[in-house]
């Protein structure tokens, strides 16, 4: 999945707001079974996967506004043997 940065701008605060609710949502589902709403939208089991990809775009939001970036490098190797 792709990370859409939808999060990206709001403050702080209201990031982690979000980030505890649906890490509530996430274990309501995932432990109990239940279902669990957020601003009257409702979460099952079938929404497991876009309630954890939703906490990973709201963890990187709150890393991008506390100034923690994380890059990701993709290490070359030469081909030729000395």
């Amino acid at each position: 999945m792709a990370m859409h940065k939808s999060f990206f701008g709001l403050p702080v605060a209201t990031l982690q707001e979000l980030q505890t609710d649906f890490t509530a949502c996430l274990k309501a589902i995932a432990i109990a079974g239940a279902s669990y709403s957020i601003a009257g939208r409702s979460f099952t089991r079938a929404n497991l996967a876009e309630v954890a990809q939703t906490i990973k775009e709201l963890q990187a939001a709150i890393d991008n506004a506390s100034g923690n970036r994380v890059s990701r490098y993709t290490p070359t190797f030469p081909t030729q043997r000395p």
